[in-house]
């Protein structure tokens, strides 16, 4: 079994439990310890970057210096906000030297590598992902929703192709579902402003999801707890009938459940949107020889 470092973040051990559950469960089926670093602290995320960087950095060098601490070279990080502290922190160490000197830590702290969820399966795990399907997304059509973090800026992501990232598309391809052509893939849903500008997350909201209904999504497939709270949460405050509503599921509960792990297995259970009814209805699990 391979050892992976794992940042759950602040979200993950709350508001996005059902994404810790779905990721530990993939984890265990890929045969995947996730180590979770000890005594980590928040990214720092929103709030800190705004109002002091060279803070908001140290919060997130100081997880990498607990990482490297625990011998782990890479860590996950599933949140989109969380990996891109941490990936801006590793970037900046490598051009200012002295954040790390700040923490009283060696050279070398800026090549302990942030990983996304998309780089993890997409890349190192999707041989055997792919291996482990019994119970492929047939029939599923799923409009891969990415928001303004997961992939952007390619300075930080070290992503090439960050205006139109196909990764979410061809691992929902690798898990049997089909993939929608739509055009809202890469806008904000609002974050954090659901906060202080709500009418504004509402529009940008009925936006997505209408673009994804227009092209036929049978679910939004998201890698962000703050896209799935948004989307997920809101579409009744946005008008739409609970017989028309999307759900919006994590990746790695789609990717759980193509591997054939249940609903409570995965938290899909906990959603605002239903989500067990449009899985039910595609294949049964596979028999394997």
């Amino acid at each position: 079994m391979s050892v992976l470092g794992y940042y759950p973040g602040c979200s993950l051990h709350g508001s996005a439990s059902e994404y810790d559950q779905s990721l530990r469960a993939v984890a265990g089926k890929l045969e995947v310890e996730l180590r979770e670093i000890p005594d980590w602290v928040c990214c720092g995320a929103t709030s800190a970057h705004a109002i002091d960087h060279e803070a908001a950095l140290c919060l997130a060098a100081d997880t990498l210096a607990k990482a490297r601490q625990a011998g782990l070279a890479e860590v996950l990080a599933p949140c989109a906000m969380c990996y891109q502290r941490l990936a801006t922190a590793a970037c900046e160490m490598r051009r200012r030297p002295a954040i790390a000197a700040a923490l009283d830590e060696e050279p070398g702290l800026e090549n302990i590598k942030p990983v996304s969820v998309l780089g993890w399966l997409g890349n190192g795990a999707s041989d055997k992902l792919k291996e482990k399907v019994t119970r492929p997304l047939t029939g599923l059509k799923v409009a891969c929703y990415y928001g303004c973090l997961l992939v952007r800026p390619s300075k930080i992501t070290g992503l090439r192709e960050v205006e139109a990232p196909r990764q979410m598309e061809k691992l929902v391809t690798l898990l049997g579902g089909e993939p929608v052509r739509w055009a809202m893939a890469m806008e904000c849903c609002g974050a954090s402003f659901a906060l202080s500008q709500k009418s504004t997350v509402l529009r940008q909201c009925r936006r997505i999801y209408d673009a994804a209904e227009e092209a036929g999504a049978d679910v939004f497939c998201v890698a962000c707890p703050m896209c799935h709270a948004n989307l997920d949460m809101r579409q009744s405050e946005l008008g739409i009938p609970a017989g028309a509503r999307l759900p919006v599921i994590y990746l790695t509960q789609l990717a759980g459940w193509a591997m054939g792990l249940e609903a409570p297995t995965l938290g899909l259970d906990k959603h605002f949107v239903p989500a067990v009814q449009a899985l039910g209805k595609l294949s049964k699990p596979e028999e394997k020889n």
